[in-house]
């Protein structure tokens, strides 16, 4: 493996969610448990690893006989050149319906996920599922909707929305994301990534011992696992999730590369090998809302032509911050809780496939994204 280049860091921060944790041996019954716990209002957050180690500090009295020649000073990474192609794809997790309690209900959210698909397909497009509530439906409803999706192209992995409430112990984080993925690869889908993970705890090792390779959608929340000296400019004490919700790395730049970490103490410093982390980019149906400031926080949206004008500069701009050696990475974010207009979805493909045509960019699930990467 090699280590990607190193990202730049620039302040700026906002807001995220919520986890839980708890395992069982039944894959249906803990699950239920992982997200009904609520959260301690009253919990102050304790950083990880608040003192620094210390190094003790040594000089040579004298110089040595023979002086070795001093190192010339290393030279700053080379800007990239704007000429790289962009692998590219939407994330969409699958939440907010009742999945295993009304089944007319899984099956109205079964079919717009399949309409979707059905759509993108129509233009070559790949789909990066994360699943939530939805792989106990497959489960329940006898329907394998999941399994169907890679099979047609897409990729699947796991939203875990775990992790978020300092309650939340490290054994019940590793142990209830591994207990995720098991259930989901009972329905035979190849499970690799994972979101929802942001933590105080070392949500890398977590994420590392629960045996995926690669994390998605990762937010300023996260920072909190760092130890103390390493967090950059710019960090807050976040309260809760949703104080920390704002996706990291902060500037534009660094959101097109991706990077290994091997341990939440210093995760956004690069590694040579350990979990990869994709830079989550902006949100689909939202695009417009975010930049101009006027999120509401609910979720919904309308998904229209300035949505797609704000998607259109976003593209001009990293296309600006690929580099030809390098392989730079970018998804959109959306939840198929809230479904989008078709037609302004096929609006927003034709544009995505605008820059396909062009060769500028490849559409890449985020599995195929690490294999592209771990070479």
């Amino acid at each position: 493996m090699r280590i990607i280049k190193t990202i730049g860091i620039v302040a700026v921060c906002l807001v995220l969610f919520t986890g839980c944790a708890s395992t069982a041996d039944s894959p249906l019954g803990s699950l239920a448990e992982l997200f009904t716990e609520a959260e301690d209002e009253t919990a102050q957050p304790a950083a990880a690893d608040e003192t620094p180690e210390t190094a003790e500090e040594t000089k040579e009295e004298t110089a040595p006989e023979t002086a070795e020649p001093e190192a010339a000073p290393a030279l700053p990474h080379a800007p990239p050149d704007g000429q790289g192609v962009l692998h590219f794809t939407l994330m969409v997790h699958l939440e907010g319906w009742n999945d295993t309690g009304d089944e007319a209900a899984f099956e109205k959210h079964a079919q717009k996920l399949r309409d979707m698909a059905g759509l993108f397909e129509q233009y070559g497009a790949k789909l990066t599922i994360e699943s939530k509530e939805f792989t106990a439906g497959c489960i329940k409803w006898e329907d394998n909707v999941l399994l169907e999706m890679q099979e047609r192209g897409h990729s699947v992995g796991v939203h875990a929305d775990l992790g978020g409430q300092r309650r939340t112990s490290q054994r019940e984080l590793t142990q209830g994301i591994a207990q995720m993925k098991r259930e989901l690869e009972s329905l035979g889908v190849t499970v690799r990534h994972v979101s929802g993970i942001c933590s105080d705890k070392d949500w890398v090792r977590a994420a590392l011992e629960a045996g995926y390779e690669a994390t998605t959608g990762m937010v300023s929340y996260g920072l909190w696992a760092l130890s103390e000296q390493n967090r950059p400019a710019g960090f807050v004490p976040y309260d809760t999730p949703m104080e920390g919700h704002a996706p990291y790395p902060w500037d534009a730049e660094s959101t097109v590369l991706p990077w290994y970490a091997k341990s939440g103490a210093d995760w956004i410093t690069p590694s040579g090998d350990g979990l990869l982390i994709v830079p989550s980019g902006i949100g689909l149906t939202a695009a417009y809302e975010d930049e101009t400031g006027n999120s509401n926080g609910a979720g919904t949206f309308d998904f229209d032509n300035k949505d797609i004008a704000v998607w259109r500069r976003t593209l001009n701009e990293l296309l600006t911050f690929t580099d030809s050696g390098e392989i730079n990475t970018y998804y959109g974010a959306y939840s198929l809780g809230s479904p989008a207009d078709l037609a302004v979805l096929e609006d927003w493909l034709q544009m995505i496939d605008e820059y396909v045509q062009d060769g500028r960019v490849v559409w890449t699930t985020v599995p195929e994204m690490i294999d592209l990467i771990d070479v």
